[in-house]
């Protein structure tokens, strides 16, 4: 290890009391990187209270420090100010990593995929101004083509996307906790919540991952020649999200084959069907069938879970596939954003 990347390192996260945010604070708190200072900036309204890491109580302020001299701005919050925040860091010449997608459609900004972090790629994220993470939906999403790259050419994949009240932040959970009290109770109307309308005991056609983001992001990284497209569904459950992916091939692939490769993705766990299939939780064979892998299995983990392999019985065999997937959003971008951090810093 170079004398440089053993120097404390001084970071700003924007949103830290947020999930992404705290999320965030949790992956760096696992690393060994000498961190000597951590600021936390939140909204007005949590301003004043204060976040852990490693340890330490740290205060949270609503007031933007000034960015000049600190190594990296890490932004976790939503809306119009994170393109402010972007500005900020570029006068103080700043490395700013943006995790809301704000600069996710600016081709002159690395968006950054597992392959880029990689050779050559992880030499121009060293020096890059600014870096923009995909969407959790594209992560996982990439995970399964890149692992079948290896077996075959995928032309076409047509995913089914059903978000949770935490694609929301804190605010879904909290609407669709309220509104699930109300119906219950009949006591009164339930609240619309951030999802624009009632969610619980419903589902919402659109839901809360934003599909074209998602499709532009795919666009950037994939190859030509193949053809990706979502649908989204909001669905009245409080953590994770669940894919359902239809895959064409160019030329007919063996159910075997298409296994093994999911099996040694990176970032992918196999889930095989029968006892066990449901998640990392063994199922005893004189209980209800196995029906995972769900969004709660998913829950906590940094990992895609992958299952449920059927064939599209309308179209030739081993051409068309479909695969279920369940990952947990808010702790796969927190991992993947520390991966990214750590190779602008120099640490990893």
């Amino acid at each position: 290890m170079s004398q440089a990347s053993r120097e404390p390192r001084r970071l700003v996260v924007f949103g830290v009391t947020g999930q992404l945010g705290q999320e965030f604070l949790d992956e760096l708190d696992d690393t060994e990187w000498s961190i000597s200072e951590l600021v936390g900036v939140a909204s007005s309204e949590s301003a004043g209270t204060d976040f852990d890491f490693r340890g330490l109580d740290g205060d949270v302020t609503a007031e933007w420090p000034p960015l000049k001299g600190y190594d990296l701005v890490v932004i976790c919050t939503r809306g119009v100010s994170a393109l402010e925040i972007v500005r900020d860091a570029l006068k103080a010449e700043v490395p700013c990593l943006d995790l809301t997608g704000a600069l996710a459609t600016q081709t002159e900004v690395p968006l950054l995929f597992a392959q880029n972090l990689e050779g050559e790629g992880a030499s121009a994220v060293a020096v890059a101004p600014l870096l923009a993470m995909p969407s959790a939906t594209a992560l996982a999403t990439s995970r399964i083509l890149t692992a079948l790259q290896t077996i075959g050419s995928v032309v076409r994949a047509q995913g089914t996307v059903l978000s949770s009240a935490a694609t929301h932040g804190r605010k879904g959970v909290l609407a669709l906790s309220q509104q699930s009290i109300a119906l219950f109770n009949q006591t009164e109307e339930p609240l619309t919540g951030p999802a624009g309308q009632a969610v619980a005991f419903d589902v919402i056609p659109g839901g809360g991952v934003d599909v074209p983001r998602v499709r532009g992001e795919l666009g950037r990284w994939l190859v030509e020649g193949t053809a990706v497209d979502f649908t989204n569904i909001q669905v009245p459950t409080f953590v994770g999200e669940g894919i359902s992916l239809a895959l064409e091939f160019a030329e007919p692939v063996d159910a075997t084959a298409l296994v093994s490769s999911l099996e040694l993705g990176e970032g992918l766990i196999w889930i095989a069907d029968g006892i066990g299939s449901r998640g990392l939780a063994p199922v005893e064979e004189d209980g209800p069938e196995p029906v995972g892998p769900t969004l709660r299995d998913a829950a906590g983990s940094g990992d895609v879970l992958v299952g449920r392999l059927e064939p599209d019985e309308t179209r030739e065999a081993g051409i068309s596939w479909r695969l279920w997937l369940s990952f947990d959003p808010i702790r796969l971008s927190a991992s993947h954003a520390t991966r990214i951090a750590g190779v602008r810093l120099g640490l990893s």
